[in-house]
């Protein structure tokens, strides 16, 4: 196994080189069983010290700034620009081709920090390497390295030969592998509540919570590799496993946006919520630049990601299932008075269609995270946003019922597409057939077979007061609990299409 790791580096004065930004080191995992690598010159070596000594066909120069605190956005959105390069760039493709011939898992990382000798050596430890080639002919950086690895150390030179520089140190210690804490999952309290397709535990109300350190989430996803991501946001999303065998959700933060006692504040704030339609907060990590909530692991993906497959397993039965469900978790964090974040994204779901809320709590502003280059996304985003959000800027009870609306909505009508809509925005398209109660034009094809004509009056009245331009003329959330109660318990009545 074996890691590329690409320094980027914040500059007080202007780059006299577009070099000098970029540092890099790689780290093996195991060792090739050629033992003769030290020396040799490999096929892939050229490739290798051509991409780590030109950054690539684009190296990349920061910008200059008078303060490195506030480039800190700057240095995030390069570090993904960066990342998204290296997926596209021909060495690098290279490489990963040649890593396949030899059954060598190979994979990139891209971060930020000061110092590419600390980051050497840290990357190193988290990564468990037992061999790391750096990139730095500097002599000062090649000790530091060495006085403070157990692991081989190796030297990319201008050559394009891997030369040793040291081999690996006995250590007692054991200071090389990563020290992740062992969590035994026989200690950990479950509940019944376990997915009856893939036999996922669902944790219980129990008190676990932690303050992981960045080791152990490195290790948990090894090195936080790009296989294990599953948002490519601004506040990137990976998915993990801890040595107790727990599968894991890491979320990370942009740090500069938030204070380290504001974001331990949240998080155990957050670490408190417990609720069986909530998806559970299990810890977090604050080291230095790193900001990242560790939340349960849901099995099946989020709610969007159905609606917009316009998955068959989306049974009416099941849409209600949902609803109701979403409605329970929305009921129980507003008696915590936490608000906003209700989208079909962050609604996760079991293979039982449990549904979990996510992400809750996380931010003051529902607008940031929207990407003003796609018109698409941003009309969805917008659409979640009560009418009065626009002036007051606050999140309430109230404007979340108006959000639950249009997600209750969604599941009536299906994701629609702008030919679905004749080119209308969805709500623009779904008011005036509400309005003239065109009811049937409203419910996606694919369930009218499968639910009754009450079940659809009485969900349109609930959508009707959730969707209310007159925030006092809205019903609250207890009282959306309690329609969608009743109207689940009712049986035996007439088929939509009888």
């Amino acid at each position: 196994m074996i890691r590329l790791f690409s320094v980027v580096q914040p500059c007080v004065k202007p780059l006299r080189s577009p070099f000098l930004s970029l540092g890099c080191g790689i780290c093996f995992s195991k060792p090739p069983a050629n033992s003769n690598y030290y020396t040799e010159k490999s096929s892939w070596s050229d490739s290798f010290s051509n991409f780590v000594t030109q950054g690539g066909r684009n190296g990349t120069r920061l910008q200059t700034s008078a303060t490195i605190l506030k480039k800190h956005e700057n240095i995030e959105r390069q570090i993904l620009e960066k990342q998204d390069e290296s997926h596209s760039n021909i060495e690098i493709q290279h490489l990963i081709q040649l890593a396949e011939l030899k059954q060598i898992d190979f994979d990139t990382s891209v971060e930020a920090g000061n110092s590419m000798k600390e980051f050497a050596v840290q990357a190193a430890k988290d990564f468990g390497a037992t061999h790391v080639i750096l990139d730095s002919p500097k002599k000062e950086d090649q000790k530091y390295v060495m006085d403070n690895l157990t692991c081989a150390v190796l030297m990319m030179s201008r050559t394009g030969r891997v030369e040793a520089l040291r081999g690996p140190k006995p250590d007692d210690s054991n200071t090389g592998t990563p020290s992740a804490r062992e969590y035994d999952k026989g200690l950990l309290q479950f509940d019944e509540n376990i997915c009856t397709v893939c036999g996922h535990e669902r944790l219980s109300n129990g008190g676990f919570f932690s303050q992981f350190s960045y080791t152990e989430l490195a290790f948990a996803t090894y090195g936080f590799s790009q296989k294990y991501v599953l948002s490519r946001s601004r506040k990137r999303v990976y998915k993990g496993t801890l040595p107790s065998g727990l599968q894991i959700v890491i979320r990370k933060h942009f740090f500069a946006a938030i204070k380290e006692y504001e974001f331990r504040s949240l998080a155990l704030k957050l670490g408190s919520i417990k609720h069986e339609n909530v998806g559970t907060l299990l810890g977090f990590c604050s080291e230095g630049y790193h900001r990242f909530l560790v939340y349960e692991y849901v099995c099946y993906q989020s709610l969007n990601t159905h609606l917009s497959a316009r998955s068959k397993e989306l049974t009416w039965d099941k849409r209600l299932k949902i609803a109701l469900g979403t409605s329970k978790g929305l009921q129980y964090l507003h008696t915590h008075n936490i608000f906003g974040r209700l989208r079909p994204k962050n609604i996760l779901l079991t293979h039982d269609f449990e549904p979990q809320l996510a992400n809750f709590g996380l931010t003051k502003n529902p607008y940031e995270d929207i990407n003003h280059s796609s018109e698409a996304r941003v009309m969805k985003t917008f659409e979640y946003l009560a009418p009065e959000y626009g002036d007051t800027g606050t999140d309430s009870s109230i404007t979340d019922v108006y959000s639950f609306g249009v997600v209750l909505l969604e599941l009536l009508t299906g994701r629609k597409t702008l030919e679905d809509t004749c080119g209308k925005s969805f709500l623009r398209w779904a008011r005036p057939l509400l309005e003239e109660k065109v009811y049937m034009e409203l419910v996606d094809p694919s369930i009218k077979d499968d639910m009754n004509l009450l079940h659809l009056v009485l969900i349109v009245r609930v959508v009707e007061k959730c969707l209310s331009y007159d925030p006092s003329e809205r019903c609250s959330i207890s009282e959306v609990v309690t329609d969608l109660t009743h109207i689940i318990e009712i049986q035996d009545h007439s088929p939509v299409n009888s």
